[in-house]
């Protein structure tokens, strides 16, 4: 509430008490009670006067009629955003304008916001409304609880205990049951807000064509990275453009146990640092270069007989012979024989489904039967299958290899040694280079160009609230 509001406010109250007074009064009273509540006014407005630089000190923001940011809850977003920093190990200090100015614009925005919301009466919520969010509020309070339960309650608590100690530290985080249901109210009508401005948003041909044409000079950029091409692909993204030399596959991984694997891991491990050793045989030895006294030109002086006797002698640790060729690559055989054995007790499932596959069996079928890799099993890969070049970074270089391996669509390869077991691939299809048709597609690039416009108009409309409201920032109060 702004000083001239104040004020009227103040005037306003003095003149409804006043007027029963001045109905049973005599006239000639009338100009003695008109003094009185003039003296009074001026009473009030030096109050006012008063108070003024303590009231501005605490306002860091203006707009609209009487709308103002108060520097309390701007410090809250500050203090907020220099922990934030911490955590990172960074001091807020070298951004603070830049900082403060943005959460003012922030605040502000938001306000303007609530301020539109509840002038289209768009928070006046019913009973049942409100109701239906809180419980929506409580719920999802609860699925809080039970996640970080294990992260706040002590491990011999009962069930009451590690449920209170997990209410005290949500509580410390600021997340109360009574706090998220506020939330949950304020975005229930902020997206009623935002349905309101862009309910008759719609796209043209030429907007879809402009979201193709960008989706497409996007993706040529992003998918030259192989990772985040299959990471697109697995995601379920729409895919609007394809690099070149991709094969989609799919496999049955017959796969280690944990005792197996902990083995595998155990077993290169070694393996790793054999090859270490034995690199190190052909590495050129550091030659020591002698230094000569007499031509360093340099004096020295001999020590104290008592400080040399004074000082213990330390007999080095002989240095240890590096070992023989031999006796490393012998070494590495044995590790090897040893992983191969292990690869051996997976062979006959795997040498099964090729079996079966040879015998007429679909590929999928054998999945279904004997895979042990979920992403076979879940989409979008369960269908699509995994995209694989010959320069592929994102598998398992065995199973890059083993996929191009195939000659033709339809076939499978023999058994692919892993990191995780024994692959059993199939040749799922080419995958055509180049951008996707845009027909293929049509829904999917619909959709992506009328959030990009829905997103828009909302965003241009609140903009233009906000320059109504005429907003002022005292970042010297801040």
């Amino acid at each position: 509430m702004n000083m001239k509001k104040l004020l009227s406010l103040v005037l306003a109250m003095l003149l409804a008490l006043s007027a029963p007074a001045f109905a049973e009064e005599a006239q000639d009273d009338l100009q003695a009670q008109l003094d009185a509540a003039n003296a009074r006014v001026a009473e009030l407005e030096a109050l006012v006067e008063l108070y003024k630089p303590y009231y501005e000190k605490q306002v860091v923001a203006e707009f609209g009629e009487d709308g103002v940011i108060w520097r309390d809850d701007a410090m809250k977003e500050y203090e907020a955003a220099a922990s934030a920093y911490t955590q990172y190990g960074l001091s807020i200090d070298d951004y603070a304008d830049g900082i403060k100015e943005d959460i003012l614009k922030s605040l502000v925005r938001s306000a303007v916001i609530d301020a539109k919301a509840e002038a289209l009466g768009l928070s006046d919520l019913d009973d049942e409304t409100i109701a239906r969010l809180q419980t929506e509020a409580a719920e999802t309070f609860e699925n809080y609880v039970d996640s970080y339960r294990s992260y706040f309650a002590a491990e011999d608590a009962t069930d009451e205990e590690a449920r209170e100690q997990t209410l005290a530290a949500l509580e410390s985080y600021g997340m109360t049951q009574d706090a998220l249901a506020q939330q949950t109210i304020e975005g229930y009508v902020d997206e009623q807000l935002y349905n309101y401005v862009t309910a008759d948003v719609a796209v043209t041909d030429e907007d879809i064509q402009a979201k193709y044409d960008a989706m497409v000079a996007e993706a040529q950029e992003s998918y030259a990275d192989d990772y985040s091409y299959n990471n697109a692909r697995n995601s379920g993204n729409v895919i609007v453009w394809n690099p070149e030399g991709y094969r989609a596959v799919k496999h049955v991984l017959i796969k280690f146990d944990d005792e197996q694997a902990k083995q595998y891991s155990e077993l290169h491990s070694t393996l790793d640092s054999l090859n270490a050793e034995l690199e190190a045989l052909d590495a050129p030895a550091e030659t020591e270069v002698p230094v000569e006294i007499e031509d360093a030109n340099v004096e020295v002086e001999e020590a104290p007989v008592e400080e040399a006797e004074a000082t213990p002698e330390v007999t080095p640790e002989p240095t240890p012979e590096p070992r023989s060729r031999e006796e490393i690559q012998s070494d590495i055989g044995n590790i090897a024989t040893e992983i191969e054995a292990l690869y051996s007790q997976l062979l006959p499932q795997a040498q099964q489904v090729i079996d079966e596959f040879n015998g007429g069996a679909d590929f999928n079928s054998l999945i279904e039967k004997y895979n042990a890799d979920p992403g076979m099993q879940n989409e979008p890969t369960a269908t699509n299958g995994y995209a694989v070049s010959a320069n592929s970074t994102t598998w398992d270089p065995a199973f890059t290899e083993g996929a191009m391996s195939i000659a033709a669509v339809g076939q499978i390869s023999g058994p692919v040694y892993g990191q995780n077991g024994i692959h059993v691939i199939y040749y799922l299809s080419d995958i055509t280079p180049g951008p996707v048709a845009l027909e293929d597609i049509a829904d999917a690039v619909k959709d992506a160009a009328l959030q990009d416009k829905t997103a828009e108009t909302y965003d241009n409309q609140v903009n233009a609230w906000v320059e109504e409201a005429k907003p002022v920032y005292h970042m010297d109060r801040f």
